[in-house]
């Protein structure tokens, strides 16, 4: 398996939301999370991102632990891409730049991110213009792009095509192929079109 969770727990202002959850993802696979409204999908693969406190559970990233690989080596790895398309400081190509820069992201094989967004029908122009410019779905897919282009391992999605029409998110969905992501959409057709599997997420 590629990565693997087990015994998770989900805790947030004194209550816990998430208690013992197992998760499998084999590689090439779509893991969709489903669930109510409040029970906890975001804050959960901001866990397995290890971007907030881990609360309790192990995690394991091609039998390595998130210690083993060190947090800024397996954010490259299992990346999150956060829901809202939130604005950042500058432009997408600014972001990528930093990116670019950081030091674990040396000598990796990544695809163009302008090459990913023009499949779903953004405009190159739109990197060089700030975030706060920007649509809700063209700082989507520059998200994405750039996530995308640095191949990570594992694709955490929060709800990752939301603000897009219906002829990006097929070309989205179609650039997805291969790839390894737990998903988090509240679209019933979506999860039907993308899942290879679903679990359910319950308080």
């Amino acid at each position: 398996m590629l990565f693997h969770g087990s015994g998770i727990v989900v805790n947030t202002g004194g209550r816990c939301l998430l208690s013992r959850l197992d998760l499998t993802l084999q590689r090439g696979q779509h893991l969709v999370l489903r669930g109510a409204s409040g029970v906890g999908k975001s804050l959960l693969l901001r866990r397995l991102a290890w971007v907030d406190p881990w609360d309790a559970g192990e995690l394991r990233l091609d039998g390595r632990s998130p210690a083993e690989w060190g947090p800024q080596t397996w954010r490259t790895q299992v990346c999150l891409v956060l829901q809202g398309a939130p604005v950042l400081a500058g432009t997408p190509v600014d972001w990528l730049r930093a990116v670019e820069a950081l030091a674990v992201q040396a000598n990796r094989e990544v695809d163009e991110p302008l090459d990913l967004a023009r499949k779903w029908g953004l405009p190159v122009a739109s990197f060089d213009r700030p975030w706060s410019a920007l649509s809700v779905g063209e700082r989507q897919r520059c998200q994405l792009a750039i996530a995308l282009s640095r191949r990570p391992q594992v694709l955490l999605l929060d709800e990752p095509t939301s603000a897009l029409d219906p002829d990006a998110t097929a070309a989205f969905e179609e650039s997805m192929q291969g790839r390894s992501a737990l998903w988090v959409t509240h679209s019933r057709e979506q999860a039907g079109r993308v899942a290879d599997a679903v679990l359910e997420l319950h308080p």
